[in-house]
């Protein structure tokens, strides 16, 4: 993730009060220095890590303009808790009584640089003396009242009296140089899951592991989402297999299982190669983040209501058995395959219309993001819809094949009343496990998705991005199973598929020859 640390400027005055100032300096990806370009006088500076530990960095009596100050975060310069120093006896004491025991610390300790209670920073100096003022742990940063961090985010001045820069730390959920963008959404986006992780002007090979991860994870589901999907259309495109409408519904899931990977893909790129600075046309990054997540929506839920019409149509098979009309299920598959289409169509019309690019620049870098930002009243509406496309499809996928067996069963048991329905029940089973195990994979997969988004809420930092990651990706291996899922646990397919194979080796041989 993005690695931030406090730096503290605190210097002292005869005739009054220490003036501490606090700053925030992020650490460029694969440094390990920071500049500090200081116009203030200052006496002591501190390095705060956000676990609360604190390094005494600079300590000097006067300050000298234009000076060049080098130093080291090492583990010698940290500042020791008092608790670490002191036994349970001379911590039981008051607060007043305990301090006059503190010139004692840096004797005892003669490597110790400073140490810290709950109200005290202490510093030793050369001469083995604590000298200790007042340090606020828990202290707010507002910029004296005028922050325009959003969300709770916390606002760090360059200057308590003339400030000219400002940054914002953002709580968990939020990112952008203001807070002002949240990751509260189930609908997992794959720009704020890797957006922070790609590092501007920076090349390929020195961006993070998260990041070339993701490129062999996505090439994989594309390569894999692309064969899965020739094999299918090769299958289903016999017209044997579609003497039904499980072979249409089949045929179209395969169509769109290439339209997927090829969305994704193209997506996945853009945004690498936008946040690297390398694709900066500002018409092309609009249309794209318009259009590409609606498709993607649109693509998956299809696939999605599809393979529920294949489970609905079994169930309907089963109940008519010998009555089932092949003719009028062929027609009907391609009245409801508009039909969903249509519909997954007009109820995702909203999302082109609230996405948006946004220029979100700081004094490190500079980013575009695509997001989607709907009022309250849409984004209700958006979460039911996601939940309406989402659930339904995965309740009749997991219930259907049950009732597929039982059924099954029931109507053996009538036919053959002297075995009871118990070894009916099995019996279904090992005939129908192709069924099975189809609905199976589509259930189990679609399992860690649903844990991911609703259990986790929101993506508190970069740090959580690979089990968002791993949600994000897992989304579209459903709808690259048609192959595996359909046509290889069913003999029918199967044998089709075989047929293809063979008839595009004797017309390769024929063209050779």
């Amino acid at each position: 993730g993005i690695k931030t640390i406090f730096i503290h400027y605190i210097t002292a005055f005869e005739n009054a009060t220490h003036q501490r100032i606090t700053t925030l300096k992020k650490i460029k990806y694969n440094e390990n220095t920071i500049t500090l370009y200081v116009t203030n006088p200052f006496h002591i500076l501190m390095a705060e890590l956000f676990n609360k530990t604190y390094y005494l960095l600079v300590l000097r009596e006067k300050f000298i303009e234009s000076e060049y100050i080098q130093t080291e975060l090492i583990s010698n310069q940290r500042c020791a808790s008092i608790h670490d120093l002191l036994n349970k006896t001379f911590l039981s004491y008051s607060r007043l009584h305990r301090i006059k025991y503190y010139p004692l610390v840096c004797r005892q300790y003669q490597q110790l640089r400073c140490f810290y209670d709950e109200y005290y920073m202490c510093i030793c100096d050369l001469d083995r003396f604590s000298n200790c003022f007042i340090f606020e742990h828990n202290q707010s940063y507002d910029c004296q009242g005028y922050s325009d961090c959003k969300n709770g985010g916390q606002c760090f001045q360059d200057s308590v009296t003339c400030s000219s820069v400002s940054v914002c730390v953002c709580p968990d959920c939020y990112y952008g140089t203001k807070c002002q963008f949240s990751t509260r959404s189930f609908i997992l986006s794959l720009d704020y899951i890797l957006g922070y992780h790609i590092k501007p002007n920076i090349s390929f090979l020195r961006q993070p592991l998260i990041v070339k991860m993701s490129v062999a994870f996505t090439t994989i589901i594309f390569t894999f989402g692309l064969i899965n999907g020739i094999l299918s259309i090769l299958t289903f495109r016999l017209k044997k297999t579609r003497d039904t409408g499980c072979g249409f519904y089949l045929l179209v899931s395969s169509w769109i299982s290439i339209s997927v990977v090829i969305v994704l893909i193209i997506k996945f790129w853009q945004l690498v190669l936008s946040q690297m600075a390398i694709l900066t046309n500002r018409l092309f990054l609009t249309s794209n983040c318009i259009l590409l997540d609606m498709i993607l929506q649109v693509l998956l839920a299809s696939n999605d209501w599809l393979y529920g019409c294949v489970s609905i149509e079994r169930i309907f098979t089963v109940i008519k058995s010998v009555n089932f009309n092949k003719f009028k299920s062929k027609q009907i598959a391609k009245w409801i395959i508009s039909s969903i289409i249509l519909f997954i169509l007009i109820t995702h019309i909203h999302i082109p219309l609230h996405r948006h690019l946004i220029d979100d620049i700081d004094n490190d870098e500079q980013r575009i993001w695509c997001l989607v930002q709907y009022s309250s009243s849409i984004n209700i509406f958006n979460t039911f819809i996601t939940l309406v496309h989402f659930l339904i499809p995965f309740i009749i996928n997991l219930t259907s094949i049950i009732f597929i067996i039982i059924l099954i069963a029931r109507s053996r048991l009538v036919l053959q009343p002297k075995i009871s329905f118990k070894k009916h029940l099995i019996l279904q089973l090992k005939q129908n496990k192709h069924h099975l195990i189809a609905s199976c994979v589509l259930v189990f997969l679609a399992v860690p998705r649903l844990i991911i988004s609703f259990i986790t809420g929101c993506m508190k930092s970069p740090s959580n991005s690979w089990l968002f990651l791993f949600g994000y990706l897992i989304s579209f291996l459903p709808s690259m199973m048609t192959f595996i899922a359909y046509v290889l646990p069913s003999k029918l397919y199967t044998d089709a598929f075989k047929i293809v194979i063979k008839q595009i080796i004797q017309r390769f041989i024929i063209h050779i020859n």
